[in-house]
């Protein structure tokens, strides 16, 4: 049966007081029993039980301390004798923690909000501060990162980098790329790769564009510590690159390639989509999408875009034309004879970097 409070009762006697101790309050109990062995002990003296009578008599002296009659084959102490006023049971209170543990681990609020509204008996001791270790165990989730405050002020100060894939093979056969992004301007370059492990070599072509370009050195590169960057780190090292590396399973501290990697795919696939184009042709759409997001306003840099704050100079969108749409180019150059179609009705693949014109597919013959 379930105990509810443990105190403690003393009973009077014309020689010495006589002490109950580790009284406990069973409400499921319907009579109160007391153990001849705890009583004994507890007051030095024995018990002498007689068919009609009883006595409780001191181990020393042999004196007669308490004596009563027996009732119905029970040997009832005499009640005149206990102590109204301290005939109260003591409460044995919980402490928080342990009705934390009984209750299944629940958040503290909780727990103490079962406390109050049951009037379970329980202890002022504060559990606050205390650290469960079963709950570290077995609920433990990532805190949440604090938003990074630093600010590059030129162009190269801090480049992301980050690869995606493995995806369905493209036409041009390619299942991953690596994207470079620029802090300062969030300017993003996009190669497209076969195999992760080209990342080193399109790092140096990167690195040869861009500092040619802009006449800066790259100072620091952030990266995960995949290994396809395992090996750039030796070289970073030997050219002087600073190399910040985000620690394993924590992609946020890799925060803007992330986010910069899912615009480009999410871009990516809303063209493709629209198009009705199949996914194979997923490496001409990411290209067509970074060549949208370089010329899209960002809130991140004050609604600029990304190629006015790099290049200094607006975007032309006067070129733009909508991703899979039907072209017809002139072919007339190409023709051998005189007597051939000056067009053919192409698919708009997107926008070259190298030549001033468009990447059209011509659907017959691929």
């Amino acid at each position: 049966m379930n105990i509810s409070h443990v105190g403690q009762s003393i009973l009077h006697t014309p020689h010495r007081n006589l002490h109950l101790k580790n009284i406990l309050h069973v409400p499921n109990a319907k009579k109160n029993l007391v153990s001849v062995h705890r009583f004994t002990t507890d007051n030095h003296a024995f018990m002498e039980f007689h068919p009609d009578f009883f006595f409780v008599k001191d181990q020393d002296t042999k004196k007669t301390l308490l004596q009563g009659r027996c009732r119905r084959g029970l040997y009832p102490l005499p009640s005149t004798s206990i102590d109204a006023k301290r005939h109260v049971f003591g409460i044995n209170k919980v402490s928080p923690s342990r009705w934390h543990s009984r209750l299944g681990h629940l958040s503290y609020s909780i727990t103490q909000h079962v406390i109050s509204t049951n009037r379970l008996p329980c202890s002022s001791e504060s559990n606050k501060q205390s650290i469960c270790d079963s709950c570290q165990m077995a609920k433990s989730h990532q805190l949440p990162y604090p938003k990074s405050t630093s600010i590059s002020s030129a162009p190269l100060q801090l480049v992301f980098s980050v690869v995606w894939g493995p995806a369905p093979d493209s036409v041009g056969r390619n299942k991953y790329y690596v994207s470079f992004i620029d802090d300062y301007s969030k300017f993003t370059w996009i190669y497209l790769l076969k195999y992760k492990s080209k990342v080193f070599q399109k790092f140096h072509d990167f690195q040869q564009l861009v500092e040619r370009q802009f006449n800066r050195k790259i100072i620091a590169v952030q990266t995960d510590w995949g290994g396809e960057y395992e090996k750039l780190n030796s070289f970073f090292t030997k050219i002087g690159i600073s190399h910040h590396v985000s620690c394993p399973h924590a992609h946020q501290q890799n925060g803007s390639a992330e986010r910069k990697h899912r615009h480009i795919v999410e871009v990516g696939l809303a063209i493709l989509a629209n198009a009705c184009m199949p996914l194979k042709f997923g490496d001409e759409a990411f290209i067509t999408a970074v060549f949208l997001i370089n010329r899209t306003p960002s809130k991140v840099i004050h609604f600029a875009t990304p190629f006015e704050r790099l290049y200094n100079q607006q975007p032309d969108y006067s070129s733009l034309r909508v991703f899979g749409c039907a072209c017809w180019p002139n072919l007339r150059p190409y023709n051998s004879r005189k007597l051939e179609f000056r067009s053919k009705r192409c698919v708009f693949l997107g926008y070259s970097n190298i030549h001033k014109g468009y990447k059209c597919l011509d659907i017959s013959t691929g």
